[in-house]
């Protein structure tokens, strides 16, 4: 018997540590692709703690942990999650025939392909690579360029006329939704640029101090712009928009208790900020939300012993409906691959890839990376319920039937 345990723990950090590294390996080909002569990276260091905490004593929990928004992503992907944004109001044009509807997060899973850019690059900050020149064959970069310089030489209408257009080009584009939440932060917008951050971090970290403050050509300029809107809270106590940028803000520039202060405030004040609520339990716990008590996860043994589900009693095509006549169907085969399809308003989303089981845990993970973790029932009768990881304390789950 504890041999078998400690085979099974391995397993699960070896699993854990494959989870880390598709999430990184994510994040480089979608979330700042063609960005790197100014991107230096993401929020770190201030998740590891609780992700090994997850991992190591509530294996079925592991995802509130860093690669919560790796979960997000796929739930979202997946249809199996709602998503809403308590600060979007309209879509916002950036072009005659393109509009910015922030009341979806930004879920990207293909790299994009653009005509290589040019490599020389008119005058800016230091950077760890050349910027695109205005000559580049990719309109969107060099609008974006444009707009990027106009940034930081404080001209931000500008600013917000280049973005704009490079969000026409590239609108799927995170690391340019992410810039034009900056635009609109520096010009005292909060709600607009709430909007914009909340589709950004449901799925993904923010920007690092190093990235965000080589937009600025003096750190005293950042300061007055985050000073102001610091005053504009003490004098809008209840506006949960600008606390969640001011949470945003505070975790850039490295300051996590500062974070979460600001995040208790803004889930009291909005409870359907569903990002704000994540964002804080993976910063302090899983109790961290007010009026919680939540039952306690597995201890490690018993999960251990949980029963091994055949993957030959799961093998076949498997139906289910969700909210809203939303219809799921799950397709797995004997030797590990899956097929899943979620319909909702004549829209098919079909996502392939393979599946391991582990006790009664699930694990999908899809040909284009990421991971998609439930815990299901031991098929009954032609039936099983699945219960994703991340739903929210509301998630019902799926049943799926055989056929």
């Amino acid at each position: 018997m504890n041999n078998n345990r400690d085979d099974w723990r391995n397993d699960r950090w070896d699993h854990r540590d494959d989870v880390r590294e598709d999430w990184q390996q994510w994040g480089n080909n979608n979330r700042w692709h063609d960005h790197d002569y100014w991107h230096h990276g993401c929020w770190g260091g201030h998740y590891d703690n609780y992700w090994h905490h997850m991992w190591d004593e509530h294996p079925w929990a592991a995802g509130f942990g860093i690669t919560a928004w790796g979960v997000n992503r796929l739930n979202y992907w997946f249809g199996y999650a709602p998503y809403y944004n308590p600060y979007y109001y309209q879509p916002y044009p950036v072009s005659s025939t393109v509009s910015i509807n922030y009341s979806q997060p930004l879920v990207v899973y293909e790299q994009q392909q653009y005509t290589e850019p040019a490599t020389t690059t008119a005058a800016a900050p230091a950077q760890s690579a050349a910027a695109p020149d205005a000559g580049t064959t990719d309109p969107g970069m060099a609008a974006f360029e444009k707009g990027r310089e106009a940034f930081i030489a404080g001209n931000y209408d500008e600013a917000m006329q280049g973005i704009n257009a490079a969000l026409a080009y590239r609108p799927d584009d995170a690391a340019l939704h992410e810039f034009r939440a900056l635009i609109l932060f520096a010009t005292g917008k909060y709600r607009d640029a709430a909007a914009t951050l909340n589709a950004v971090l449901a799925v993904g970290p923010g920007w690092d101090w190093t990235t965000l403050s080589g937009l600025y050509t003096s750190v005293d300029t950042y300061t007055q712009q985050l000073r102001a809107l610091e005053d504009y809270i003490k004098q809008n106590p209840q506006a949960a928009d600008a606390r969640f940028v001011l949470a945003y803000h505070y975790l850039t520039a490295g300051h996590s208790a500062e974070a979460a202060q600001q995040l208790q405030k803004v889930v009291a004040a909005n409870p359907k900020d569903q990002v704000a609520a994540q964002m804080l339990q993976m910063l302090t716990g899983p109790d961290a939300l007010p009026g919680t008590n939540p039952e306690p996860p597995p201890a490690p043994d018993a999960a251990a012993e949980a029963p091994q589900i055949p993957a030959a009693d799961l093998a076949g095509t498997w139906n289910a409906s969700g909210a809203d006549n939303a219809k799921f169907k799950l397709e797995l085969t004997a030797d590990g691959n899956f097929t899943w399809t979620y319909s909702s308003n004549g829209k098919d989303t079909k996502v392939e890839g393979v599946y391991v089981l582990e006790g009664t845990d699930l694990v999908l993970q899809p040909d284009v990376g990421g991971v998609m973790l439930a815990t299901i029932t031991p098929p009954q009768n032609g039936a099983f319920h699945f219960q994703g990881l991340g739903g929210g304390k509301d998630d019902k789950g799926l049943d799926f039937r055989k056929g």
